[in-house]
Order: structure tokens, then C-alpha cells, then sequence
């Protein structure tokens, strides 16, 4: 019987370890969430300043005519 009862102790701390190892997992992908939107929050800032740029016409000034260096 002893047997047994250490099987199931095994068994209960292994679901805990996985359970403890799901919830850091959770907590870290979480974090990436977070991190990826403020980037998306960022970037679509970026983007509407190009876009008024470009209707209000400025982009000339902004972009130089010229060859990019690998050419």
C-alpha cells in the first residue's frame, strides 16, 4: 500500500510542476502580448505621420531622389 501512496504523491507533485510551468508560460507569453501591441501602437503612430505627410506633399522633402547605396 505504501507503494501506491508514494505513486500518487509522484503523480500530484508532477501535475503541480506542470501546472506551476503552464501558469510561468501563461505569465510570459502574456508579457509578449503586451510588448507586440505597444510595438503595433508605435508603428501605426509611425505610419499616420507618413500618410499626412504624403497628402500634405511633404514627403519631396523628406525623401531625397537619389539611388539607394546599393545600387
Amino acid at each position: 500500500m505504501n507503494g501506491k501512496k508514494t505513486t500518487e504523491e509522484e503523480r500530484f507533485v508532477r501535475l503541480e510542476e506542470k501546472c506551476a510551468y503552464l501558469e510561468k508560460l501563461a505569465f510570459d507569453l502574456n508579457d509578449v502580448v503586451i510588448a507586440q501591441g505597444q510595438l503595433i501602437d508605435e508603428l501605426v503612430g509611425r505610419l499616420d505621420r507618413v500618410e499626412r505627410q504624403v497628402r500634405a506633399g511633404s514627403d519631396d522633402e523628406a525623401i531625397p531622389h537619389e539611388k539607394p547605396p546599393h545600387y
